[in-house]
């Protein structure tokens, strides 16, 4: 069927309807299609066209739609690779565009615009409590969110068998015993000075005090490598290297969301994520945290 103007009875054949259907679709003006001496023709360059159109548009409407990177920085924690696998994957189709630059420096990047959210857990002893304190200092007058993340332990990692005999935050001291430190601005660095100096222990008699990694993950290899005997990090690393490990406190660990990206596709899937039994399920697997108020609003206000 080589011809380029087609009857009715031709385009049927073709397409493979009866020809019923193809009147009712030319009167329609569904199909391409002009009626000459009271018979309809239709033009094949125009009818192949409507084909390759209408497939297009079909493969169009079942493409995923795609968002733009999440930017969020902060506290290292395991969970944003949980995040990160889930979110990538239909039907959210999120990336994830994550820097550990630790709790302070999350804040900063979002007084700077550089991200959308910070994952934060900075204590403040003076009052006991998280991360709240600490933004009058980092984002004034910006209205924020704070959204619980989770719980988790946070304490001291050291070998498998714990070798040393470490007890506690006052074993740093001992001259036998090679630390690995969290660097300046990290929520974990931060609870250890305010540990420190609750204890009256100079950080200068700690050996090791100076060496800085960034992550949970880094110290934990640190140790396994035996380039130290212990550092401070989270239940789930020491759990998932075979580490000895010593708890210290239970820490909050928050979002924080300035009221300009609350309300954007992507922190909105990210909070509906947070609450879904896969992200659930597959972070109270690798042990040490508690979900207890995960995706609760914590604070919001003017800064």
């Amino acid at each position: 069927m080589n011809k380029e103007m087609m009857t009715t009875r031709d385009v049927a054949l073709y397409l493979g309807l009866n020809e019923k259907k193809i009147y009712q679709l030319a009167k329609n003006r569904e199909i391409p299609a002009a009626r000459v001496g009271g018979k309809w023709i239709f033009p094949r360059s125009l009818i192949d066209q409507w084909i390759h159109e209408g497939a297009e548009k079909n493969l169009k409407a079942v493409e995923p739609e795609l968002h733009p990177p999440l930017s969020v920085m902060g506290s290292n924690d395991m969970a944003w690779d949980i995040l990160s696998h889930i979110l990538k994957n239909s039907p959210y189709n999120l990336l994830i565009s994550r820097a550990d630059v630790g709790s302070a420096g999350g804040l900063v990047a979002l007084n700077h615009k550089m991200a959308q959210v910070a994952g934060v857990h900075l204590f403040d002893p003076e009052t006991g409590t998280y991360n709240i304190p600490f933004l009058k200092d980092y984002l004034p007058g910006k209205k924020i969110s704070v959204v619980n993340l989770f719980y988790r332990e946070q304490g001291l990692m050291a070998r498998k068998g714990n070798p040393l005999s470490i007890q506690g935050v006052e074993d740093l001291q001992r001259p036998d015993v090679q630390f690995i430190n969290r660097q300046k601005g990290s929520g974990t660095r931060l609870l250890l000075d305010s540990t420190l100096k609750k204890l009256k222990i100079d950080p200068a008699q700690i050996r090791g005090y100076l060496r800085e990694v960034d992550t949970h993950m880094a110290v934990a290899l640190e140790i396994i490598r035996g380039k130290a005997d212990v550092g401070m990090g989270i239940f789930a690393a020491a759990r998932a290297l075979d580490l000895y490990f010593i708890s210290i406190k239970n820490e909050r660990y928050d979002l924080v969301i300035p009221g300009e990206y609350i309300q954007t596709p992507m922190v909105e899937i990210l909070l509906h994520v947070i609450k879904t039994p896969e992200f659930r399920e597959a972070l109270l697997g690798l042990g040490g945290y508690d979900l207890k108020e995960t995706g609760k609003i914590i604070w919001e206000g003017i800064v």
